[in-house]
């Protein structure tokens, strides 16, 4: 006798729908989690908060201002977490409300994400849309703890670009999440990195961080051509 419906399956069919209905929910859970990686990844990369030449600016406005290091790191980590936040929840929004296809934003935003980490790759430093030119420039003295070191050496223009982008990756609330759970990262490893690494980082050799510079470059640029790539099919609905 053949089944006549979904419920009626064979017991050898039973345990292989049960097993692919498995497979796929596994698959998902593990896009999920890849996406949400990227996002961390990604982040952290193009705000590096770690980067010895911004704990230099810190230590300078610190000396300056003659606040507790913890309170200031926490001062820094609230403005970059309010100013990344604030694109993630409304740049999508923002977007539609100008009218700019998030498909395309999110290819353009891929593409600048992508030109930051090859020139962090070939040049072994920052970028321009990371503050490279105010780094070189040396902390002034009536430097502050907001600008320029939360804003833009941290939370620059290609932070901006590259939260709204993978906010913008899709119509789902995965993105979203994604993009919040990476400024979350950001804010937190800027804490501990001004409070903690100060003295570590200040250590490393300049070949050691033109070393972690370009292998972050390579994986920048991989993730601004997924993104670039996910913009295409966002735009193409495919």
């Amino acid at each position: 006798m053949q089944p006549t419906a979904a419920t009626d399956l064979l017991p050898g069919e039973s345990v292989l729908a049960y097993a692919a209905q498995q497979q796929d929910e596994s698959e998902h859970l593990m896009t999920t989690f890849e996406i949400f990686i990227q996002a961390i990844v990604g982040l952290l990369i193009i705000t590096a908060p770690f980067d010895p030449v911004k704990i230099l600016f810190f230590n300078s406005a610190l000396e300056s201002e003659g606040s507790d290091r913890r309170a200031a790191a926490g001062r820094v980590a609230l403005v970059v977490l309010v100013i990344l936040g604030v694109s993630a929840l409304i740049g999508r929004e923002l977007l539609q409300l100008l009218g700019i296809n998030l498909g395309a934003f999110g290819f353009v935003g891929g593409l600048i994400v992508a030109s930051m980490g090859f020139e962090m790759l070939y040049s072994g430093g920052v970028s321009k849309a990371q503050g490279r030119d105010i780094e070189s420039e040396g902390p002034e003295e009536d430097s502050g703890l907001i600008i320029p070191l939360a804003i833009p050496l941290i939370a620059g223009p290609g932070a901006i670009a590259t939260t709204i982008a993978i906010a913008s990756r899709d119509d789902t609330a995965t993105s979203m999440f994604a993009a919040l759970l990476g400024v979350g990262a950001v804010a937190l490893v800027t804490f501990l990195s001004m409070t903690y690494l100060s003295d570590m980082l200040s250590r490393l050799k300049p070949q050691t961080t033109q070393f972690l510079l370009r292998i972050g470059g390579l994986l920048l640029a991989t993730l601004g051509t997924q993104l670039a790539m996910s913009g295409i099919r966002t735009f193409y609905g495919f």
